[in-house]
């Protein structure tokens, strides 16, 4: 066999394979999310499987492998800013999360507090007194 008919040989099993690693990443993508997780956790394992994704995707289809150094810098700095704005909006998740436990915590505490609310809040005067 030729030593050309050899590097299609090697590309297309490579190219296969991301292309079966991209589909299993995807298929764990679909679990992870039909998981009952945290939104917190949730939301850092899908961006890791997304990362990895990404690595993947720019990395052979892409040829950036085989790319020179300014490339390599200019996608450092990018990737470099994006983990700057999710570290400004995970905090975010965890203050949901915190308000959703709190509402929770208040409703086990009373329960017909929400019941209370929700029958007076469609009554207007009625509900202030204005009888």
């Amino acid at each position: 066999m030729s030593e050309n008919g050899h590097d299609t040989q090697a590309a297309t099993r490579t190219y296969l394979t991301i292309f079966g690693a991209l589909g299993f990443l995807t298929i764990l993508t679909v679990g992870v999310a039909y998981m009952d997780l945290p939104s917190g956790p949730g939301v850092i394992i899908a961006l890791v499987i997304a990362l990895a994704k990404v690595f993947l995707i720019g990395s052979f289809f892409m040829h950036l492998k085989d790319e020179g150094r300014l490339i390599t810098v200019s996608l450092a700095v990018c990737l470099g800013l994006v983990m700057i704005l999710l570290v400004f909006v995970l905090p975010d998740l965890g203050i949901h999360e915190l308000e959703k436990v709190q509402a929770e915590e208040a409703l086990k505490k009373n329960p017909y507090a929400q019941m209370h609310e929700s029958a007076t809040a469609g009554h207007g005067a009625a509900a202030e007194g204005g009888h």
